[in-house]
């Protein structure tokens, strides 16, 4: 887990559930650690601490500007970044379009997806990044805002016959990370 030292705040005081971090620290994963460690163990249910890190919230479900109070202990000292587990909800029965819709409006993707590659010397693609917009009001004319986030889904790797590294994707939960608006 890597921490940034970051502005001299104090975490929340912990609860049996919140872990005591000391003042000013903060997470601050790379790509590679966020879908390599975090969600990784999230989705496999390995590790059940990271949720104290990283929490579980349907971003869905607010405005990004109520994020910020539902960010995790390791998250309360940063103004511009939050980290979150998010439950995947389709829009379609086979999976391929995500609901994005929130009570207030709707995060859009911008551009294409990006792949998140392992260290090397394996260099593997673990994951997809996608960047989203928020707009307020309905599609399609909603009216942009300066919310971005990051949305990063696994990608699980198996062998099959014939398919040397055949991928699948982790619908069970997204790392998200919304940025404040500048």
């Amino acid at each position: 887990m890597l921490l940034k030292r970051g502005a001299m705040e104090s975490s929340r005081s912990g609860s049996d559930h919140d872990p005591v971090l000391p003042p000013g620290y903060r997470l601050y994963p790379t790509e590679e650690e966020l879908l390599g460690f975090y969600l990784r163990h999230r989705l496999a249910g390995t590790r059940p601490q990271v949720e104290h890190f990283i929490p579980v919230v349907d971003i869905y479900s607010h405005h990004p500007s109520e994020l910020r109070a539902m960010a995790g202990a390791a998250n309360v000292g940063d103004k511009e970044q939050w980290f979150f587990f998010c439950p995947r909800a389709e829009r379609e029965l086979n999976g391929s379009r995500p609901a994005r819709t929130t009570p207030s409006g709707y995060w859009k993707a911008t551009g294409s997806p990006s792949y998140v590659y392992s260290a090397p010397p394996a260099s593997r693609v673990i994951g997809e990044k996608r960047t989203m917009v928020f707009y307020e009001g309905r599609a399609p004319t909603g009216t942009k805002t300066r919310w971005k986030m990051n949305e990063y889904k696994a990608v699980a790797h198996r062998r099959r016959r014939g398919h040397p590294s055949g991928c699948g994707t982790s619908s069970a939960c997204a790392a998200c990370t919304p940025a404040t608006a500048r």
